[in-house]
């Protein structure tokens, strides 16, 4: 562009067409309430008074509006121009202008807001300036109408932003929403002018609700929508897509959340937050600030959805701890837990009030009490997840475990808080499981808060001897006045109350320990406590006071209480009173406190420990004789009876010993692990259990004797003491020990388990309650009494347990004592094994246990004797005595009996059933036990399995059951049992335990297994078994293995699951060897012996599961050896199944397994057999095929057989590929397959000869050696072929060299069964095979002289035939050849021949030889094509049709019109054309017409339209007189030529065409006289209309016109006045063409109708209903007439001349009402004629005439008159009634019609009338 161009383009650009007046004057009519013609013409004076108007409406709704009354709404802006104005000027007016439409768009559908609006487009032209902020106003109000009006006077649009509105502007409609969102989504600028618009109107308050709900919701999709198209891409790209949209958006919500005082605003950022944060992974840092940004300025109007919002993005966040500066903004909220709670019932609000919470808790100094009563709501209303509970609560311990004991009021309101919640409701489960499960020292806690932070419920319950109050204190203040009411309710000691430990119940400890427990807090209430009377001057020795203290330690009650009573125990130890007392009685549970959970205790347990010590020390320096040693407790420790006299006291040597050395050295490990006290004893007293050294703290060790005091002093307690904690502690430490100097623990402990067997189970119930100890592990501890070394008494005492469980015995002690054996078993000696094993057993099934408890220890037992590992001793046991009915020889009976073994069974004595049962479920557990069992070592239960299989048969017999699992099992067993003597067999065949007991084997009991089950399992496992011991010892089973198989057959080999596959190749592999080996021994010839087998195999074939055949006829056969078996169960095969489709394939798969020179003695093998078969005496087909020698018929019948199967088999790729492989080798194996080969060709050629008198049997033959010479490649098949066609016929039968595979037969039906092959071989090899195709074409003149010299027609057929393949695949190679063939095929001895069959494959040959060489077949045509066209019309005879001929003869010329179309003349045409006609008269397929049809669109399409459009004009009249098809096809033809050729020469040849349509167009006058094809005659000739219209479409107007003239003058004058009839019909054929042709081209031709209306009129005015084609032609003028009236578009009908013309004789035939379809055939030509003449004149001309026919004498003229004008004023309206005054009248009359349906249709078309003119017509017919 030149420097001129470019400076005129910027001044266009810049111009605001202040020249250009008519563009002014468009820009003026832009107006958002006038229409453009209106707004035109107003100056600014009237808008400006319209205008001002509704701004002053505004002012009054909203004064914001009145400062604008002084800028742009004032009397000087009718003035402003601005164009005229300054950029600067300009730009601060778009400032005043952009406020205004800031404050207007909330009412812009109010008519003030628009004309104020219109003022500021008219007069500003703000649609041209500010053009964004505009749409951006009118945006919310898209959907409404105004947006539409708005488009229309924008501005085109060029900018980015704006450019989703371009179609719609163009289309002037509303964007839908969806585009909208769509257009914010992908267009970033759009959406921040959008953004920018809503802060910037919100930031002046001018917002309003509809302009923000639209922006929250369309920008809440909007941004789902971003973010989901950021989410493409790798993993860098979406992150920086994510950092784009939070660039884009995070400061939008910055500024909206800003904006406090629009709450409106406020709410739709929380909605783009929660979007933002759902749909994206925000970090912690963005959340956190986002967060920040919702919580301050929350205000009653956002709280609710400020909180909602801070609750989904707490979710979204990965830390759950707030932020501090953000939990105390948040902690400001009123009534915050509240919001929290209900706001919890809508969705999960968990992560923010779980922040908030340990938020609070960790600025508890700082929160108080308003924190913690936060804290407490939110627990109490269950705003929380129940573990996110526990969290608090442990948080809750830490805070108090961590508080400042300087601030009391803290640790007070903790203490507070830990004990509501510990009371609460619904908090106080998740409190006592966070207590339970916290890390923190509950008792320091407690000690530290001065408060019980555990419940009562928790660690204590009521006993009968405990009573306490109902709350515990919850402060550190204590009630004074509680304690001394609790003091106050201590009753006096009686002269009974000895000691607490005491057997009977103490009145004074229930008060006395409720009393302790409230004072334990509080060392000062304990010393007063402990200076009671009921404590005082009492002696040292005394256990009243201690033993109180010691009852404390070992109950159920606080750590701080148990802490208290052991220090309490221990001052009284150091006191100067207990120097000269022997404390040992208080070592039994000092140790008791050692093994404490709680180390608080431990330690004081290891203090007063070590005070002992210290009093044994001061006692052992001072000396015994100045101060005698009493001990304490040594009368009343347990009472004054029996109790304390049953305890074996200690010497004090022994007792300070058991201190110093036992005690003291380990108390620093026994405050850090509650079990290392048990340890040290274990060591002390019974030396390490592990064997291995004691460590240094455990060094020490005592003298046997002083062991057996120690361990019988403990024994002592544990059996005297009151308190079932001390037996259970105590028998734990003391069950770690086995023996104690040389004596079991079980003697010393075995009269305290006899007496806790006594005990009744409600006491014990009642103790452990009281203890709070499981019963469970306290009987778990007692039967642990009983050790390992036991000698019996002990285990007999376990019996005694169990067996007790049908009576009134514990069934936790029984549990208990069941789990003791489970666990001693291992540890047993052999012989105790057994008697508990056999208890064990008889315990189990005992069933005279019926309750449900005890039935489930025997469960136990059974479990026990299932887990265990069972000793062969054991299982020899449980199998010898089992029930027995009958006994079992030592040695097996004879051979002969075996067989006949069940008969010899004798029957079971009749039992009741409950006995057999109970026999029956014993002999099962047992097997089941032995099954589970390893049987490696356990050989020699084989005699008894089998004893036991043999009862099981009785079994069977007396209960009439299958007993399946039984048999099962013990075939199971046996089977482990005989794999066992396998290996040892295999390992070390030369020791006595390696061979089997023959005289134990029952080979007769399998097979009666076998044959008498129906369980396919008991089968397969008694197979399996049989294949185990065949091979082992083969002789043992094989007189009884041959009706395994004919089982086999039936049964198993029709089962589909794996198991029973795995069993059949277990057996064929072991059973069929050695079986094989003994019939070769006994009988010579395998196949003899194992004639039967086969036969089961095949037998069972059908029925075995397809998927599975393969596997296991190949392994059956691999077995026996397919040298010998193949071609047996091949010919078995194909015997047994010669209709079942699946044998072939199967037996290919089969045989391809093997060797090619397998397969090919196979099938010399299979040969034999065939020979054998045709024998008169049979030998191997008696046998295997079932053959003898009275059955002739059969043999023939079976070898038919076997011939349909072996040429298939020998036919297989794989197979020629082999062979052809080996052969190429050149080695030793090449030479013994050729051998092999020859022997097979010999052979198939010996059959030949042998059944050359059966023609059936001798094809099938021949296609057998066609599958033999078929091995061959094709090169040497075409030699072999050569070779074979080339032996003279007096040959056959002869040797054949096995060295040249060139057998010769002269039998013709043989030779072509050679030259199909060779077919069949052609047309599979490869083309790029170089070898084949010169050996192929070379071998064609040899095909030639088949066809000069052969006098077997069918072998010359067959030569042709490949002369055809080898011409369609290689006859471009060499076209010589196949041209020279070509001429020998055209000749007599093919073409010319008389056979038929010659000819169609003659016909077939050519063709496809013309398709290849083209041209080069020049020579042949003149010969061939007079011949084909000759066989063409021969196969169309008057009675006898050829259709192949008739088909491969249309092929022919259809190539021939393919490749040399100039070949045809017009006499080929003519004789085409005619045999077409012909062919179409005769009744022949639809494939012979889809051949004709195609040879038909051949001629159209190839040929020279000149003879093509010329012999279709002389072969019209043949056509016609050939029928309705014939003719279709004809004019098919021309259709063809018609489209293929172009308009210059369809143009060319219209001469010839109109020759053709004349008389194409004379059809009915042709058929229709005659009575020929009347009912086709309509289709026919719509066939004719169609191509004639498809020829008009090619032809000008130049050329059509006279053709339609002259197609005109044919139909109306051509013929003779006196053929009217001829006339007619002619007439109907012209008009028919004409309707076609109105409708197609409609307005175009209407002019056309001025040729005809003359005769249009000559036809209306001599109508007759009487004759058939006068109505026709009457109907078919009307329906003419109709479609002209329909398509008048340049006003035809509107002319006097053609109106006039028509409308007379049109509405005359008003007046045939009587005889004609007036109403379905006139009246709509009536109407349609008025309508296209829409003239007032031509309607009062209508309307006089139809009024006339209105007043007819006649009814039906009357009738048919009013229904016309009841469709006129029904199709024109108030048109139509311009003439009511001239119908009215008449229409009166008629009212009072003496015919009823001239009255009731007179008062339709009255109804009609008032309809239009919507008022009544009564007052005008009156």
């Amino acid at each position: 562009m030149t420097s001129l161009a470019e400076q005129l383009s910027q001044i266009a650009s810049r111009s605001t067409n202040s020249l250009n007046l008519k563009a002014q004057k468009a820009a003026h009519s832009q107006s958002l309430i006038f229409e453009p013609r209106v707004a035109a013409s107003q100056d600014f004076d009237t808008i400006y008074a319209i205008c001002l108007e509704g701004f002053q409406e505004l002012c009054q709704l909203d004064p914001r509006f009145v400062r604008f009354g002084k800028s742009i709404f004032s009397q000087q802006s009718r003035n402003e121009e601005r164009t005229q104005m300054t950029s600067g000027e300009n730009e601060e007016l778009d400032v005043v202008l952009e406020d205004f439409l800031g404050l207007v768009g909330a009412r812009l559908l109010l008519k003030p807001g628009l004309k104020a609006v219109e003022w500021l487009v008219r007069r500003f032209r703000v649609h041209e300036y500010n053009t964004t902020f505009v749409i951006m106003t009118f945006l919310p109000y898209h959907s409404a109408p105004i947006f539409a009006t708005l488009l229309a006077i924008l501005p085109a649009i060029t900018s980015p932003t704006l450019k989703f509105l371009f179609p719609y502007k163009k289309a002037l409609s509303s964007p839908p929403r969806h585009a909208i969102v769509y257009a914010v989504t992908n267009n970033a600028s759009l959406c921040a002018e959008f953004n920018s618009f809503v802060i910037k109107v919100s930031r002046l308050y001018y917002h309003y609700h509809t302009l923000i709900s639209f922006w929250a919701g369309l920008m809440t999709e909007a941004i789902a929508g971003i973010i989901d198209l950021s989410l493409s891409g790798r993993k860098d790209v979406q992150r920086r897509n994510e950092e784009d949209v939070l660039l884009r958006i995070l400061p939008v919500l910055n500024e909206g959340l800003s904006l406090r005082k629009v709450p409106q605003l406020r709410i739709g950022c929380y909605m783009l937050s929660t979007v933002l944060a759902s749909k994206t992974n925000l970090d912690d840092k963005v959340l956190t600030g986002i967060m920040k940004a919702v919580t301050v300025g929350l205000t009653k109007e956002t709280r609710d959805s400020g909180l909602l919002c801070l609750a989904i993005l707490a979710q979204e966040r990965e830390a759950i701890k707030l932020p501090g500066p953000l939990t105390r903004e948040v902690m400001k909220i009123d009534g915050l837990a509240a919001e929290l709670s209900s706001l919890s019932q809508r969705c999960r609000v968990d992560k923010l009030t779980l922040g908030l919470v340990f938020g609070v808790l960790d600025r508890i100094n700082k929160t108080g009490l308003q924190g913690l009563l936060f804290v407490e709501h939110i627990l109490e209303n269950r705003v929380l997840l129940d573990t996110q509970a526990i969290d608090v609560v442990k948080s809750i311990l830490f805070a108090a475990q961590g508080a400042d004991l300087s601030d009391g009021e803290i640790c007070s309101q903790l203490a507070a808080l830990i004990n509501r919640l510990a009371i609460s409701e619904p908090v106080k489960e998740i409190a006592a499981k966070a207590i339970g499960d916290s890390s923190i020292d509950i008792d320091t806690l407690e000690m530290k808060l001065q408060t019980i932070v555990r419940q009562p419920e928790a660690r204590l319950q009521v006993g009968e001897d405990i009573e306490i109050h109902d709350s515990f204190p919850r402060s550190t203040d204590l009630d004074d006045k509680l304690i001394e009411d609790a003091i106050a309710a201590i009753p006096v000691r009686t002269v009974d109350d000895l000691s607490f430990l005491a057997h009977s119940v103490s009145p004074i400890y229930p008060s006395l320990s409720q009393a302790f427990l409230l004072a334990v807090a509080s060392a000062t209430n304990l010393d007063n406590l402990a200076s009671l009377s009921v404590f005082m001057n009492l002696a040292p020795q005394e256990a009243f006071a201690l033993s109180f203290f010691i009852r404390i330690w070992c109950g159920p009650y606080p750590t701080l209480a148990r802490t208290a009573a052991l220090q309490s125990v221990q001052k009284r130890v150091i006191s100067p009173e207990s120097v000269s007392i022997d404390f040992q009685a208080v070592i039994p549970y000092a140790i008791i406190a050692l093994t404490d959970s709680a180390e608080k205790v431990r330690s004081a347990a290891s203090e007063l420990t070590a005070a002992i010590h210290e009093v044994y020390k001061r006692a052992n320096k001072e000396g015994r004789k100045n101060n005698p040693i009493r001990q304490w407790g040594l009368d009343d420790v347990y009472g004054s009876g029996d109790a304390t006299k049953g305890v074996k006291w200690l010497a004090i040597d022994e007792a300070r010993r058991l201190v110093k050395d036992i005690l003291v050295p380990n108390l620093e490990e026994c405050i850090l692990d509650c079990n290392h006290i048990s340890r040290a004893i274990e060591h002390a007293i019974g030396g390490s259990a592990s064997g291995q050294q004691p460590s240094k703290f455990e060094a020490a060790t005592l003298k046997s004797s002083m062991k057996l005091s120690v361990f019988s002093f403990l024994v002592g307690h544990v059996v005297n003491s009151p308190l079932y904690v001390v037996k259970l502690k105590l028998l734990a430490i003391l069950n770690r020990v086995e023996k104690v100097g040389g004596m079991p623990r079980t003697k010393l402990l075995l009269p305290l388990l006899k007496s806790w067997i006594s005990l009744s189970e409600g006491v014990i119930d009642q103790r452990c309650k009281s203890e709070h100890i499981e019963l469970n592990e306290l009987d778990d501890q007692m039967v642990a009494i009983i050790a390992s070394g036991d000698k019996g008494e002990g285990l007999q005492t376990l019996q005694s347990i169990v067996s007790s469980a049908s009576s009134s015995m514990r069934p936790t002690l029984i549990r208990a004592a069941l789990d003791r054996i489970r666990y001693l078993w291992p540890l047993l000696k052999a012989d105790f094994k057994v008697s508990i094993a056999q208890f064990l057993l008889d315990f189990a099934l005992n069933t005279h246990i019926a309750s449900s408890c005890s039935q489930s220890f025997q469960d136990d037992a059974m479990d026990i004797l299932r887990t265990a590992t069972l000793s062969s001793d054991v299982l020899s046991a449980f199998v010898d005595q089992l029930p027995i009915t009958t006994n079992m020889p030592d040695k097996s009976p004879a051979a002969k009996r075996r067989r006949t073994s069940h008969n010899e069974m004798v029957a079971l004595h009749t039992q009741d059933s409950k006995g057999l049962a109970a026999s029956i479920r014993k002999v099962t557990f047992v097997l089941e036990l032995i099954d589970s069992s390893k049987l490696e070592k356990n050989a020699h239960l084989l005699r008894g399995l089998f004893q036991v299989l043999s009862e099981v048969q009785h079994y069977k017999a007396e209960v009439g059951s299958e007993l399946a699992y039984l048999q099962g099992l013990v075939l199971g067993c046996l089977l482990a049992a005989v794999n066992c003597f396998k290996v040892l067999l295999f390992e070390a065949e030369d020791q006595p335990d390696s061979k089997i007991d023959r005289s134990a084997v029952r080979a007769d009991l399998l097979i009666d297994c076998v044959r008498s089950t129906a369980s396919p399992q008991v089968q397969n496992a008694a197979l399996l078994l049989v294949a185990s011991l065949a091979a082992i010892s083969p002789e043992l089973v094989l007189h009884s293995v041959m009706p395994i198989f004919t089982f086999m057959s039936t049964s198993l080999l029709r089962q589909d699951d794996d198991y029973s596959a795995h069993v059949i190749d277990q057996t064929v592999h072991q059973v069929i060897p050695p079986l094989v080996n003994a019939l070769r021994k006994q009988k010579g010839h395998p196949i003899l012996g194992a004639a039967e087998l086969l036969l089961s195999f095949v037998a069972a074939y059908e029925h075995v599961p397809v998927h599975r055949r393969l596997s296991l006829f190949t392994s059956l056969v691999e077995t026996l050896g397919p040298d010998d078996f193949l071609f047996a169960l091949l010919a078995m095969l194909a015997e047994k199944y010669p209709l079942d489709a699946s044998i072939l394939p199967f037996t290919a798969e089969l045989s391809s397994h093997f060797s090619a020179e397998i397969r090919l003695s196979t099938a010399v093998k299979y040969l034999d057999l065939i020979f054998d078969t045709l024998n008169p005496t049979h030998t191997l087909s008696e046998q295997l095929l079932g053959l003898n020698d009275t059955e002739g018929k059969r043999g023939r019948d079976v070898v038919e057989r076997l011939l349909s199967l072996l040429p298939k088999l020998l036919a297989s790729r794989r197979l020629i590929s082999r062979i052809g492989k080996l052969l190429q080798q050149g080695d030793i194996y090449s030479t013994r397959l050729r051998n092999v080969f020859g022997n097979l060709l010999e052979k198939t050629l010996g059959l030949a000869d042998d059944i050359k008198g059966d023609s059936r049997l001798h094809g099938m033959c021949g296609t057998l050696l066609e599958s033999v010479l078929g091995l061959l490649s094709t090169a040497e098949f075409v030699k072999s072929v050569e070779g074979l066609l080339d032996r003279p016929n007096d040959e056959v039968g002869r040797a054949i060299d096995p060295d040249n595979f060139s057998p010769v037969l002269t039998q013709p039906q043989l030779r072509r069964k050679i030259l199909r092959s060779l077919e069949v071989r052609i047309r599979k090899d490869n083309q790029s095979d170089q070898t084949s195709r010169k050996a192929i074409l070379g071998f064609v003149p040899h095909l030639t002289t088949v066809i000069s010299e052969s006098p077997n027609v069918l072998l010359k057929h067959t030569a042709i035939t490949c002369i055809d393949v080898i011409a369609e695949k290689y006859g471009k190679r060499d076209p010589e050849v196949i041209a020279l063939a070509a001429d020998v095929i055209s000749g007599d001895q093919g073409l010319s021949n008389s056979d038929d069959r010659l000819r169609l494959i003659s016909l077939l040959c050519l063709a496809s030889i013309t398709e290849v060489l083209e041209t080069r077949t020049l020579p042949i045509l003149p010969r061939a094509l007079p011949v084909a066209l000759a066989h063409l019309e021969t196969s169309l005879g008057d009675h006898v049709s050829n259709e192949r001929i008739h088909n491969a003869a249309f092929s022919f010329l259809g190539v021939l019109l393919v490749y040399l179309p100039w070949m045809i003349t017009g006499a080929h045409l003519d004789n085409i054309l005619r045999l077409s006609h012909k062919s179409a008269v005769s009744s022949l397929s639809e494939e012979a017409l889809e051949s004709r049809v195609r040879a038909l669109s051949l001629v159209a399409k190839q040929v020279d339209p000149r003879e093509c459009l010329a012999a279709v004009e002389r072969n019209w009249a043949d056509s016609i007189e050939s029928g309705p098809l014939a003719t279709r096809e004809h004019l098919g033809v021309l259709d063809t030529c018609i489209e293929k050729h172009t308009k210059s020469v369809i143009v060319k040849h219209s001469q010839v065409l109109t020759s053709f349509f004349l008389k194409a167009f004379d059809l009915r006058r042709t058929w229709i006289p005659k009575s020929k094809y009347t009912n086709d005659i309509d289709a026919v000739e719509g066939a004719l209309i169609s191509v004639t219209i498809k020829t008009i479409f090619k032809l000008n107007d130049a050329t059509f016109r006279p053709m339609f003239a002259k197609l005109l003058g044919w139909a109306s004058d051509s013929l003779p006045k006196k053929d009217k009839t001829g006339r007619k019909l002619r007439l109907i054929s012209f008009f028919n063409f004409l309707d076609s042709f109105l409708e197609l081209l409609k307005s175009i031709v209407t002019s056309y109708y001025s040729y005809v209306i003359d005769n249009v009129v000559e036809v209306l005015n001599t109508p007759s209903a009487e004759d058939p084609t006068s109505k026709l032609l009457w109907s078919t003028v009307l329906r003419t007439l109709q479609k002209s009236f329909l398509s008048d578009q340049d006003e035809f009908w509107q002319s006097p001349d053609h109106f006039n013309k028509i409308v007379a004789p049109l509405l005359g035939q008003l007046s045939n009402a009587q005889s004609l379809p007036i109403e379905k055939e006139v009246i709509p030509v009536i109407v349609e004629l008025a309508v296209t003449a829409e003239s007032s004149d031509h309607h009062k001309e209508l309307n006089a005439m139809l009024l006339r026919h209105m007043r007819s004498d006649d009814s039906k003229v009357r009738l048919a008159a009013v229904k016309c004008e009841q469709e006129l004023v029904t199709r024109l309206g108030e048109e139509w009634l311009a003439l009511l005054p001239e119908i009215l009248p008449l229409v009166s009359e008629l009212q009072e019609d003496d015919d009823e349906d001239v009255e009731r249709e007179t008062h339709r078309l009255i109804v009609k009338i008032e309809g239009v003119l919507g008022e009544p017509l009564d007052s005008m017919l009156q």
